[in-house]
């Protein structure tokens, strides 16, 4: 159905393109295929309704997790059924299912109404969000003020944030705490692994595949320890846990002509009618939102993905904070921000020299690299912006420049002693984003949010049923 669906619209563009003026046999066959498009939508819209009406058929448990599985499957190929499904009451239908005691059932639940675009509401008392930057093993650093948060607040990073969004080594470290909810000792412990499989080249060998493919580290390898590692999932599919945050990794898609554009890996969809200003989708699998996020110019070859080409966010957003809040006004508009946390990984200021003479292809390609992938400058934007009780930007100044690609366990030791410095002089600040991380909800906010629960669960009942 779906095939047939593109190829009918495919033909009608070309033929309603035509001419002004068609011939009587092009006008006859232009009146068929505006016939076939309109039977094909009316099929697609037809199955929706059957689909949401054949939850409210049936009570045994299988059948209707059977049932609600198929109609994510619909909704995932077909979002734009979306809005026939909201209109035949699907969201209060799914709300009540999820009341029900079995686990595969409230799981299969969760995945449908995160297709339909519905949002929990947040867990604190204003949306809390985490953006980590791009940097290779750097993310060291990132992580460093992560466990530091983490003792002071007692809670694991996916309970302590909403949203959670990352660049490249920031996409992983998202990945790796928001949806695989793996603990921070292990994940430094997968991180330093990761480092040393990856950025493990022979240089002549390196050089030699710089040539004919622009990528210095194997990319295949790389796509295979990701496989390997984050399985063949689907970013959707992490919505079915009740404590997975909200969680995207950002890539720059380089085909689509100038400007470039960022493209946002999702495990979410917004509400229909709600446009994000960024292109993105959750119908992808978790490795190839990192395989693409991560596919940084000379260390890995660009990924291919349907009809783009993507690289390294970094390449247009190596500090997502500012894309992050503005997906979480889309998410959920009429909700403040309780916390914003940047974390950089690391910063190195070089003096500068007013030299007219010769400067080297290699330190022209790097100054051009690093005034790209700039994260300051968005800091700089935020910091103007936001309450100061309400963004906190952590990035700490190293005393030698650590390269992304560092792998030697010396130099990542001494990238942790420059953090631990770093977090020590700005112990208050830290102490101040977990005070403000760890505000609980109100009474109030509580009541109101189980009132319009209990509302949307009962929307289009006689209102006895709302009691």
């Amino acid at each position: 159905m779906r095939q047939l669906f593109l190829k009918l619209e495919i033909s009608h563009s070309h033929v309603t393109g035509s001419s002004s003026s068609p011939p009587p046999v092009l006008l006859s066959y232009r009146l068929q295929l505006d016939h076939l498009v309109i039977i094909a939508r009316v099929s697609v819209d037809n199955r929706t309704r059957a689909l949401v009406k054949g939850l409210q058929a049936v009570t045994d448990v299988k059948l209707l997790t059977a049932r609600v599985e198929e109609l994510s499957s619909h909704l995932l190929e077909f979002p734009e059924t979306r809005v026939v499904a909201i209109k035949e009451k699907v969201l209060p239908c799914l709300l009540r299912l999820r009341q029900a005691r079995d686990l595969p059932l409230q799981a299969a639940v969760r995945e449908a109404l995160a297709l339909t675009g519905y949002t929990e509401p947040v867990k604190g008392r204003g949306i809390r969000v985490l953006s980590i930057d791009g940097g290779g093993t750097r993310g060291l650093l990132a992580l460093q003020t992560l466990h530091k948060l983490q003792d002071l607040t007692g809670k694991p990073v996916h309970q302590l944030f909403d949203y959670i969004c990352g660049v490249s080594t920031g996409a992983i470290l998202a990945f790796m705490l928001g949806i695989f909810q793996v603990p921070l000792e292990e994940c430094e412990k997968m991180y330093r692994e990761l480092g040393s499989d990856v950025f493990k080249q022979n240089v002549i060998v390196g050089t030699m595949k710089m040539g004919w493919s622009h990528a210095f580290y194997d990319s295949e390898m790389w796509e295979n320890i990701l496989k390997e590692r984050m399985g063949d999932g689907r970013m959707i599919e992490s919505a079915r846990d009740p404590h997975c945050p909200k969680v995207s990794a950002v890539s720059t898609i380089v085909n689509r002509g100038l400007p470039l554009k960022a493209y946002v890996f999702r495990n979410y969809r917004l509400m229909p009618g709600v446009r994000s200003h960024y292109l993105g989708d959750c119908k992808h699998k978790m490795w190839q939102a990192i395989r693409a996020s991560s596919a940084a110019p000379g260390y890995f070859q660009e990924f291919v993905l349907g009809k783009d080409l993507h690289q390294d966010g970094g390449l247009l957003i190596n500090n997502p904070t500012a894309l992050a809040i503005h997906e979480c006004k889309c998410l959920w508009p009429n909700t403040p921000l309780q916390c914003v946390l940047s974390l950089g990984t690391g910063r190195y200021e070089t003096a500068g020299k007013n030299s007219t003479t010769y400067t080297s292809l290699k330190t022209k390609l790097a100054h051009v690299i690093s005034s790209a992938t700039d994260t300051e400058e968005v800091h700089t934007m935020l910091d103007a912006l936001l309450p100061s009780d309400t963004y906190f930007r952590f990035n700490a100044y190293m005393s030698e420049d650590i390269q992304l690609n560092e792998n030697r366990v010396e130099k990542l030791n001494f990238l942790k002693s420059e953090g631990e410095r770093y977090l020590e002089r700005n112990e208050a600040k830290l102490r101040k984003a977990a005070s403000i991380l760890g505000q609980e909800k109100s009474a109030m906010q509580r009541l109101a949010e189980w009132a319009k629960l209990k509302a949307d669960m009962y929307e289009g009942f006689p209102f006895v049923s709302k009691l």
